[in-house]
């Protein structure tokens, strides 16, 4: 009576220590779901922010390249003015567009001048084909280029967080469902093996959330 008692009180711990174990397993996977559920609202809507910032970005750099390219096609045309009146022989003329040329393209034609491009067939055929040549709005655009590209990687970064805390979630509810469903069973070999799993679930996903940047609320 004595051997049969102690063994059912082994037993008896065993199985309580199994359901702490069962406890504080589904009470950790139960909170860190939640946490990594906000957390992963919120990286969605900061890539929402971000993605949107990019859009607007790229239409006003789009607006910025279209005005420079205005320009460029302006400069076009008063260069080929001067050209005509050049060839023609009507300094006086000529004179007049050349003092019309806008300052961007006054450096790239003195440069180009200075090839003497009327009698070397090897010379750029105009100041706009100048390595130096940059129309009036370049930098604007290409800097807002640069912001829309930055704004979207910050995006992607914001959506790669989201689906990492989506992923840790995901083990922690499949810890849940094997620490939960380990319950039903009367073996304990069954017992054990799905309280593993659902130890090894929650870990995974405790580590792969706690490693993830947490983002506050506006």
């Amino acid at each position: 009576m004595v051997e049969k008692t102690d063994s059912s009180d082994k037993a008896g711990d065993d199985a309580g220590r199994v359901e702490v174990v069962v406890a504080v397993v589904l009470s950790i996977s139960g909170l860190m779901t939640a946490w990594a559920g906000y957390q992963g609202a919120l990286w969605d809507g900061k890539q929402a922010e971000f993605y949107t910032r990019a859009g607007e970005l790229r239409t006003i750099a789009s607006r910025a390249r279209l005005e420079v390219d205005s320009w460029r096609s302006n400069e076009r045309e008063l260069f080929a003015l001067w050209q005509q009146a050049s060839l023609r022989g009507e300094a006086k003329l000529a004179d007049f567009y050349k003092s019309r040329f806008p300052a961007d393209l006054r450096p790239a034609f003195d440069a180009w001048m200075a090839l003497d491009p009327m009698t070397k067939p090897g010379a750029p055929p105009g100041p706009l084909f100048m390595p130096g040549y940059r129309p009036q709005g370049s930098d604007k655009a290409e800097a807002l280029d640069g912001q829309s590209d930055a704004a979207t990687r910050q995006g992607q970064k914001a959506n790669a967080v989201s689906d990492r805390f989506t992923q840790g979630g995901l083990f922690l509810a499949t810890s849940m469902f094997f620490g939960g469903i380990g319950q039903v069973f009367k073996a304990d070999r069954v017992k054990l093996a799905l309280l593993a799993i659902a130890v090894f679930c929650c870990a995974a996903g405790v580590l792969r959330i706690v490693t993830l940047p947490i983002l506050r609320p506006d």
